[in-house]
């Protein structure tokens, strides 16, 4: 099971307490529950093989995220 970890920068610094949401695609679609990034900046999610979705910061769509290609995710508010 691989892990995703979204990095959230403000200002290229990291950016603690925003709330972060995953998107699931495929049939067993949703969203995963929210995570808040600590103060380096990392909230960290658990996916099946195969998932990828959307990432979500703070409410607003901030990048796409894969397990094959895209497991670590870096959005610059």
């Amino acid at each position: 099971m691989p892990t995703i970890r979204i990095r959230v920068l403000r200002d290229g610094k990291p950016a603690r307490g925003h709330r972060v949401v995953l998107s699931y695609s495929g049939l067993a679609g949703g969203m995963s529950n929210a995570e808040y990034t600590d103060s380096n900046g990392i909230a960290e999610f658990d996916a099946d093989y195969g998932q990828e979705g959307e990432v979500y910061v703070d409410g607003s769509e901030e990048g796409h995220w894969g397990s094959y290609s895209a497991t670590d995710v870096t959005v610059d508010l």
